[in-house]
């Protein structure tokens, strides 16, 4: 009997694992996520969301009821030993561009377990609890994936367009194609205790500075708090997991005695890459394919851009709509990110980390000092030191982005809440749906209109013009009224006509009305209306991992 065929099998159900079948599952492809685990985790691992993560969960559907209760951080707060302020950012003052908190936090496992909630939508994506992959052999077509049913021990092959790794850190997978991780990993170790409270104060997160201690308190959901902490050079690690030490973390934020700890792990700190993500039709996601310090809180958040940025990739190639070779700019696209943020946290992490008693109050002071400066001051106050980054190049018009560091090609696009039609105001996302965008600003000629409207129709997407706040509530077929002003902006800052938005909503081009007709030849030649939304007839896969 010749193997079951599905289009994608996912290894490995953490969140990226389960996102990237989540987003797979709205474009109808028929997923099959190998889990090795037979229950979910109740550790708390990864705790911040940023605010491009979380436009993420929006795009999968995610929010709402489906939501895993994310905590907005409010004010995050730099302190030394004795709780002094050194600097802060209040996020109810930042600009929030992707529509989301600048920040929140979370609780993994019940996260986790919306994530897994969300699959349930979908008949055609199934997974496998106590399975794990034990072989695997790929050709021009595909991929044959040998599972073993850890409960009983029966095999079965299942065969797949592709296979996603999304495995973790010590990736099965990634060992299997033989892939080293190039990089390094840091001598400290740092301890992270959960703790449940009776209630949802206090309500702070705090950056110890030291000397005597470095790392993150926060609360992480209205019942839930993290502490997490640098372990100093020579501490006994049994000792740091003790009920004693423990208590001595917990102290100086909150009585020990009002609190019940969940969980308490010691671990350490990564900055280190694969050498390759892709090796034929097998692609490394999230920690598979980069392991970061969590120094910036980008490590989780990585992981969920990677699979945004493969799965309507992927979508695309299946559907009929784009060649193969769209999925060669996944790497292209994902590493050059994801190894600056590694940089970012390293050099955060040996700036707070580093150095002895005399460095940490000289660095605490030029924190401070920098603090109320009339130049740097905003700087941290309006929480630019996590940067804006870009795909310098991949798939965008001409393949690569300008050289000028307003151009648009290749930057995330924002989000602005926006008024369509009937359906009132909504986040501008939720309008474009799973599809290529193509905008016109407020008041384009009508040439611009028209070219826009058939070159929408040509790759399957949607054309959206964008009127002006005073058409509120007179808005027509086919407009957005841009009720806060941000989408006018973004025309008139980057001196443009129209904009080609991604699905991931990065921008693949901007340009005016005089090169309108080349990005719609470029587009048109590399992207087509999606044929199928996936298969989601057969049920023979998700039957044989019963």
């Amino acid at each position: 009997m010749a193997p079951e065929s599905v289009d994608v099998i996912v290894v490995g159900s953490g969140p990226v694992g389960a996102m990237a079948a989540n987003l797979l599952g709205q474009y109808g492809l028929r997923t099959v996520v190998i889990e090795k685990e037979t229950t979910p985790h109740t550790q708390s691992r990864a705790i911040n969301a940023d605010d491009e993560a979380q436009r993420i969960f929006q795009a999968a559907g995610l929010t709402g009821e489906l939501g895993p209760g994310f905590h907005p951080c409010l004010k995050m707060t730099y302190v030394d030993d004795e709780m002094r302020m050194l600097a802060e950012v209040d996020f109810t003052k930042v600009e929030r561009p992707n529509g989301h908190p600048i920040g929140s936090l979370f609780n993994q496992p019940r996260m986790e377990a919306a994530l897994h909630r969300g699959l349930e939508r979908f008949a055609h994506v199934t997974m496998w609890r106590g399975h794990e992959v034990e072989s695997f052999m790929q050709d021009d077509d595909g991929v044959s994936v040998r599972v073993k049913d850890n409960v009983n021990g029966r095999t079965v092959t299942v065969r797949a367009r592709y296979l996603l790794a999304c495995d973790g850190a010590k990736s099965g997978i990634r060992r299997r194609l033989g892939l080293k991780l190039e990089g390094t990993t840091a001598l400290e170790h740092a301890l992270a205790v959960s703790v449940e409270t009776a209630s949802s104060a206090p309500d702070f997160t705090y950056y110890p500075c030291g000397p005597e201690r470095v790392g993150i308190v926060t609360r992480t959901a209205h019942d839930e708090m993290r502490f997490d902490t640098v372990v100093k050079p020579g501490q006994d690690l049994e000792y740091v997991k003790s009920a004693e030490y423990v208590r001595s973390i917990i102290a100086p934020f909150i009585d020990p005695d009002s609190v019940k700890v969940k969980s308490v792990n010691l671990y350490a700190y990564h900055s280190r890459m694969a050498e390759k993500w892709r090796v034929g039709r097998v692609f490394l996601l999230g920690d598979a394919a980069h392991l970061m310090p969590p120094f910036l809180g980008q490590g989780l958040c990585s992981g969920l851009r990677d699979a945004a940025n493969l799965t309507w990739k992927l979508a695309h190639v299946l559907g009929g709509a784009a060649d193969a070779s769209l999925l060669d700019t996944y790497e292209v696209e994902r590493r050059p990110h994801a190894a600056e943020m590694m940089r970012l946290s390293d050099s955060l992490g040996s700036m707070l980390a580093s150095g002895g008693p005399f460095m940490a109050r000289a660095r605490n002071a030029f924190i401070k000092l920098l603090y109320h400066m009339p130049v740097t001051g905003p700087f941290i106050r309006e929480y630019k030191m996590k940067p804006n980054l870009f795909h310098a190049e991949g798939f965008l018009f001409g393949g690569k982005r300008g050289k000028s560091k307003q151009a648009a090609e290749g930057a995330f696009f924002p989000q602005p809440r926006v008024e369509h039609g009937e359906e009132g105001e909504r986040p501008l996302d939720d309008v474009i749906g799973h599809r290529f965008a193509v905008l016109t600003r407020p008041g384009a000629p009508a040439e611009v209109q028209q070219a826009a409207k058939a070159m929408a129709e040509d790759i399957g997407g949607v054309w959206l013009s964008v009127a002006p706040a005073a058409r509120s509530g007179a808005g027509r077929s086919g407009e957005v009224v841009d009720l806060e002003g941000k989408l006018g902006e973004w025309f008139a800052q980057h001196g443009s006509d129209l904009v080609v938005l991604r699905p991931d909503r990065y921008v693949y081009a901007a340009t005016n009305r005089a090169n309108v007709s080349q990005v719609h030849a470029a587009l048109k030649g590399a992207v087509r209306p999606l044929t199928r939304w996936g298969s989601r007839g057969s049920r023979r896969a998700a039957q044989l991992g019963a």
